[in-house]
């Protein structure tokens, strides 16, 4: 079976997706881009700490005052780009980075929102969170569809001659 995102020989991407996963992806960069205004706390895993710990408060802070508008700014721009992109069939090299992006921002919040670890056990059919687990499991699949065509066009096919 082959990806449904591939590179064509004019340099952009097709996207081959179900319409159904195009509209999901496009309302939850919808629904995300709000939430990053208000620091909701299930964005928490898109603005890391710099200095974690209480004695680092204030370093933390002017790291915070410095930065935080360039990532909501950057956040909101790949959501933008991924809510208005979601119907096309072809993307240029820079709207796939900003899915990828934006795919990327998505997953982090629904692992805030499963609280997602090494060492959780995935949860059961039955569970009500089995539904947004299977969509966080499947941002990750598109993350990485979306890694593997962007790499093969490093050098090397992107991956390294030696361990690294």
């Amino acid at each position: 079976m082959s990806s449904p995102i591939r590179r064509r020989r004019d340099g952009s991407y097709s996207v081959r997706l179900d319409p159904n996963v195009r509209s999901v992806l496009a309302n939850l960069a919808q629904q995300l881009s709000p939430a990053l205004e208000m620091h909701d706390p299930m964005t928490r895993r898109l603005f890391p700490p710099a200095y974690p710990g209480a004695e680092s408060h204030k370093a933390e802070q002017e790291y915070r005052d410095l930065v935080d508008n360039a990532l909501v700014n950057h956040h909101r721009q790949a959501l933008a780009v991924l809510a208005r992109t979601a119907d096309a069939e072809t993307l240029s090299e820079s709207e796939l980075n900003a899915w990828l992006s934006a795919v990327g921002s998505l997953r982090l919040v629904f692992g805030t929102r499963l609280d997602v670890s090494e060492d959780m056990v995935p949860p059961g059919p039955e569970d009500p969170a089995a539904a947004e687990y299977g969509l966080y499991e499947f941002l990750g699949e598109l993350q990485y569809l979306m890694i593997e065509v962007l790499a093969s066009e490093l050098p090397d096919g992107g991956r390294p001659e030696e361990a690294l």
